[in-house]
């Protein structure tokens, strides 16, 4: 376990105790092994009282965190979003890009697809080229850091969905504030402080090890050198789309305690597994646990009995027939697993693309019935 002495936001000591979670899977993925002793580790959380900010004191080995790949992106959802920042990207970016942590190009290709023509370079380890990728842009295998940022002289640094994952926050702006060649950085970030309150699984984690709010996210860039220059909002999955450049920022934040809202967040979880068991009681049939992600080791962690269920269902072919890392239970594809299913219901914990999820199995199965994770229909 790698432990954090002092903030990873503002530096400050003397990190204060919120509470420590059950073991959960430290890895999100979905793997071709067996089960093994040391797949899930406690959460310990704690606050920082000099900014506000929250972390998980003791993090596992990051080659444990990020064993592999596992954030397809599927769906309508995620294209609509990719497409909105592609053109924040188009209307905000300044000179070449560098795309830090663009996996296989999926913002590239909206970015290209939408009209964009600066050059595009993907900053990621264990780097793939997708297919159908545009041969102009680039791929380099690699994480941010002073190096690699300067061997790629990018003018404009984007990053969707990724500065939310660093382990110390105040370094990786410190590296940007570093890069000479940089004069615009461009984010999608999740606003962590909605997706806590609507009990989104994919907010806080050993991948998201940071509660850090929107305005405190903004005081760090200004503390770094950075002043917000464009805005927007992607209501759609609490998204915020930030154009950050060089000079003077806000520096402050007003006051917060995260305590609570973390709190909260966890023993949501805990009620939510009470509620699904209870129905999954009274049901005379075959059960499901929908998506094979973060949202299905939450609930399982939180108390959820995995036992109850036939499989899991996911849409992404490459977690089919693997099984979910922490748990003992294995990915079907939904049609496959419904089509032989018995009364079926489905514990569908989808976050902001849970509606389109429901349309489809519903086409698959008319009368499956399907629960949020407040154990309410759909």
């Amino acid at each position: 376990m790698n432990r954090r002495e002092e903030c990873a936001v503002c530096g400050a000591g003397g990190l204060i105790p919120i509470l420590a979670t059950p073991p959960y899977p430290v890895y999100q993925g979905c793997v071709g092994f067996a089960r093994g002793d040391d797949e899930t580790a406690p959460m310990a959380w704690s606050a920082c009282a000099a900014c506000g900010s929250a972390q998980i004191v003791s993090l596992p080995p990051l080659e444990r965190i990020y064993q592999a790949g596992h954030a397809t992106g599927l769906g309508a959802a995620w294209a609509r979003h990719h497409a909105a920042f592609a053109a924040f990207v188009q209307a905000h970016a300044t000179g070449a890009i560098v795309d830090v942590g663009g996996g296989s190009g999926t913002l590239a290709l909206a970015y290209k697809r939408g009209g964009g023509d600066a050059p595009w370079t993907i900053l990621e380890p264990n780097a793939l080229r997708a297919a159908g990728l545009p041969a102009d842009v680039n791929v380099v295998d690699g994480f941010l850091g002073d190096a690699a940022l300067q061997a790629i002289g990018a003018n404009s640094v984007v990053m969707s969905h990724v500065l939310e994952h660093v382990i110390d926050l105040k370094d990786a702006l410190r590296v940007l504030r570093d890069a000479a060649a940089c004069r615009t950085v461009l984010l999608a970030w999740p606003e962590l402080e909605a997706w806590t309150a609507k009990g989104q699984a994919g907010a806080l984690n050993f991948e998201h090890n940071l509660y850090v709010s929107a305005p405190r996210l903004e005081a760090a860039f200004g503390a770094a050198g950075w002043r917000l220059h464009a805005r927007r909002r992607w209501d759609e999955n609490d998204t915020l789309f930030l154009c950050f450049v060089r000079g003077d920022g806000r520096t402050d934040a007003p006051p917060s305690d995260p305590s609570a809202p973390i709190a909260r967040y966890y023993a949501g979880f805990r009620a939510q597994a009470k509620a699904l068991d209870d129905a999954l009681a009274r049901h005379d049939g075959d059960a499901f646990l929908m998506p094979a992600s973060v949202y299905a080791q939450t609930l399982i962690a939180e108390g959820l009995q995995e036992g109850r269920f036939k499989a899991l269902l996911d849409n992404a072919a490459v977690k089919q027939g693997r099984r979910l890392y922490g748990t003992g239970l294995t990915v079907a594809a939904p049609e496959a697993a419904l089509a032989a299913a018995r009364r079926p219901l489905i514990v569908l914990n989808g976050g902001a693309h849970e509606a389109e999820i429901a349309e489809n199995l519903h086409a698959l199965h008319r009368d499956a019935v399907i629960l949020r994770s407040d154990a309410t229909p759909i």
